[in-house]
């Protein structure tokens, strides 16, 4: 059921969800808060993945800033729509891919930067095992934005904008399901924490973007306390 969610199946217009012209004022804040901070982090790298591509939204402002940029989805109307962005760009890789066999598809370490962008962590079943897969395919830091907890009543409000049908909201958990039969998680940082833990992956800094979407940046637990190690012994 949850297929029909990412083949644009719960919206009234074709992927009005996934265009931020369409969007409430503090959801088209967060678009450019993200943005601001993505380019900044990954320009000049070599390797980029995209856990998630979608439509391909962040493909015209990340491609032109690195040498090779990877998108990968698992539904085929929004591959269908990021591969005919991707022609602009010929530094840019889209694939149908299960985010959950990373390592069955690339090498360890192989990209320096990945991101799973757009509350795609609440849209899995195992947050988990996604964060592991990126932990191995990934050289530096993985990049997530997520739907922070405490903002039901905007995040109904955007939906409501965008024509995402709600079935029901577990209010006290904060989860969304969608009459397609999705399920969308909220988090706070709490939750991260206990998430990235379990993957062996810390929290290396994070902000609060327009105070709807948690923005963190996670590290290899080795790589921290290895770089914590090199720190001191310069002291």
């Amino acid at each position: 059921m949850q297929n029909k969610f990412f083949e644009g199946k719960d919206f009234n217009n074709k992927f009005k969800a996934l265009i931020p012209k369409y969007y409430p004022l503090e959801y088209k804040n967060y678009v450019e808060e993200e943005k601001k901070l993505i380019i900044n982090k990954v320009k000049g790298s070599n390797k980029i993945l995209e856990a998630g591509v979608g439509i391909g939204r962040i493909i015209p402002f990340i491609a032109p800033k690195v040498k090779l940029f990877v998108g990968i989805d698992n539904a085929n109307l929004m591959l269908e729509e990021s591969k005919q962005i991707s022609k602009k760009y010929k530094n840019v890789e889209i694939k149908k891919i299960d985010i959950e066999k990373l390592d069955k598809n690339y090498l360890k370490d192989y990209f320096d930067y990945s991101l799973c962008i757009w509350n795609t962590l609440g849209n899995v079943k195992d947050e988990v095992k996604v964060l592991t897969q990126l932990s191995k395919v990934t050289s530096k830091e993985i990049i997530i934005t997520v739907y922070k907890k405490g903002t039901i009543e905007k995040r109904i409000n955007w939906y409501n904008t965008v024509g995402i049908e709600i079935k029901k909201i577990n209010k006290k958990d904060e989860i969304f399901y969608t009459k397609s039969g999705l399920k969308s998680k909220s988090y706070n940082l709490d939750d991260i924490k206990k998430i990235a833990k379990q993957a062996n992956l810390k929290i290396k800094t994070h902000k609060i973007l327009s105070n709807v979407i948690l923005y963190i940046e996670l590290s290899k637990e080795w790589t921290w306390q290895l770089n914590v190690i090199n720190v001191k012994s310069q002291l």
